[in-house]
């Protein structure tokens, strides 16, 4: 059942991640962030939030934690788009982005994993 829960979380976390990645795209193809890879940034802070939220979380089956965490989110976020992105903004001449994108991504998913944490800690008993 783990690896079917594994399947179908995979799945949805692909289709997750495609479609943040095209709306953000939408909205941001006019402005200064059009060549900056937002939605991929997006969905990395996100997906370290939401797994340490999961991780973090004591009172889930081991059922429900492999299809978020490894079929969802183990899809869903995506650090090698995010390192080819970032080759591509520095070979094209966008290290001042390609530099912001790293930093950001690294800081800000790094607060995700903090927040996640907090968040599932003060769903805890006793909390």
């Amino acid at each position: 059942m783990i690896i079917v829960g594994i399947m179908v979380g995979g799945a949805l976390g692909a289709l997750s991640r495609y479609g943040v990645t095209l709306l953000v795209q939408h909205f941001a193809q006019y402005t200064p962030l059009a060549t900056f890879p937002l939605g991929t940034m997006l969905v990395n802070v996100a997906g370290s939030f939401l797994l340490a939220l999961l991780l973090f979380s004591s009172n889930l089956s081991p059922l429900l934690k492999a299809t978020i965490g490894t079929g969802f989110l183990g899809s869903f976020t995506t650090f090698s788009t995010f390192e080819v992105e970032t080759f591509t903004l520095i070979q094209a001449g966008f290290s001042v982005k390609a530099s912001l994108y790293v930093l950001g991504s690294i800081l800000a998913g790094f607060l995700g994993v903090v927040l996640g944490r907090l968040t599932a800690l003060s769903f805890q008993p006793g909390a």
